[in-house]
């Protein structure tokens, strides 16, 4: 165990006097992953397990609010639900999670202010890791930046990552399989993958030294390392520039047009203090959970059109019917669906049939 510390201290050191920036942005998250490792092995060597924040998840879908302290969390919990969570001028006003229901289109979506995060969270600091249990119970992460400090989005994505957190992500579409021997086998399927050396390298980090890996898609070293590890979260993410009323129109386009062209995720500007932006921020929302509304109609009579039954996008007849109960589900054998997944008005179609947003629908089952 000592020699694992001292490896720590050591990529710890490393890490904290590498500035971030595109071209580093590579070896800190390498940095990161080797971090998180040994803190793994060391905590499971000590029989310590983090704790977390009780969160008992409710309504439709949860979302979660990731800031730095002062960010404007609070103020945008008020602004989306009836939540009162208490606002300051002054950093560290959270210090418990507060939930707060947003009811939108029908849906009622679970959003939760958490403790704002500090630099360093993945290291321990300021309850990073019980932070990090909150946010992995979410189906999307809003993460709420200081408009006039743009780079804490950068910051607050590298500190989810070290926590085993990767923001608007997917898991990698690399298969690795274990073998006895034969070495380190790898198959590119015509993909830009890393180069043998350093997938070599990697693997035996993770005490692998015999595998068939397989790509399926363009991949990073970073991306080799992600599939090894099955305690990793991907969540959907989005941006929100807080604060916009602080700021002129052209540093606000400026600002935008940066952090989209370099996270990959959606940036929206608002002002909570103003409500500025609050309904796009709403419709962002539901669209990013990717829910949808079904109404359903009776054989006989007409569609509820004031209570929906809201599911995923990719739906089928089936999901519906196991949304409303487990029985109905065994028993269903078809139905009849009119919106925009049927050809025409009330057509039958089979249990697999996928529903679309407004779709009505009349299930037909077995009476047991």
């Amino acid at each position: 165990m000592p020699d694992l510390q001292q490896k720590l201290e050591e990529l710890k050191k490393e890490y904290s006097k590498t500035k971030y920036n595109k071209a580093t942005n590579k070896h800190l998250g390498i940095l990161r992953r080797k971090i998180a490792n040994i803190k793994k092995e060391l905590a499971s060597k000590k029989g310590q397990k983090g704790a977390g924040f009780a969160v008992k998840k409710t309504g439709d879908a949860t979302v979660v609010l990731v800031g730095f302290p002062n960010a404007g969390k609070s103020s945008l919990l008020n602004l989306l639900t009836s939540a009162e969570s208490r606002i300051a001028g002054y950093a560290f006003t959270t210090l418990d999670v507060i939930p707060g229901m947003l009811e939108y289109k029908g849906a009622k979506i679970q959003v939760l202010d958490v403790p704002g995060l500090i630099e360093g969270a993945h290291l321990g600091k300021g309850g990073g890791a019980k932070i990090a249990s909150v946010i992995r119970v979410a189906d999307l992460i809003l993460f709420v930046i200081d408009i006039n400090y743009p780079a804490q989005l950068y910051q607050l994505i590298d500190e989810l990552y070290a926590l085993d957190i990767i923001a608007n992500g997917k898991r990698p579409s690399i298969r690795i399989e274990k073998k006895s021997t034969g070495g380190i086998s790898i198959e590119e399927n015509r993909h830009k993958v890393p180069k043998k050396a350093e997938i070599t390298k990697v693997l035996s980090e993770f005490k692998i030294y015999n595998a068939d890996v397989v790509f399926f898609e363009d991949s990073s070293i970073e991306n080799v390392a992600e599939a090894l590890d099955d305690n990793i979260s991907y969540i959907a993410s989005v941006a929100l520039l807080n604060k916009m009323d602080t700021v002129d129109a052209e540093y606000i386009i400026a600002v935008k047009k940066e952090l989209e062209s370099t996270v990959g995720m959606g940036i929206i500007p608002v002002s909570a203090s103003e409500g500025i932006n609050a309904d796009l921020l709403k419709e962002r929302i539901f669209k990013s959970l990717g829910l949808m509304r079904i109404y359903l109609k009776p054989k006989e009579g007409n569609a509820d059109l004031q209570k929906p039954l809201m599911l995923r996008e990719g739906s089928r007849v089936i999901d519906a019917a196991k949304a409303i109960h487990s029985r109905l589900a065994k028993n269903t054998r078809y139905a009849y669906i009119s919106g925009s997944s049927a050809k025409f008005s009330n057509q039958k179609v089979g249990k697999e049939h996928i529903l679309h947003d407004g779709d009505i629908i009349t299930i037909a089952y077995e009476k047991s």
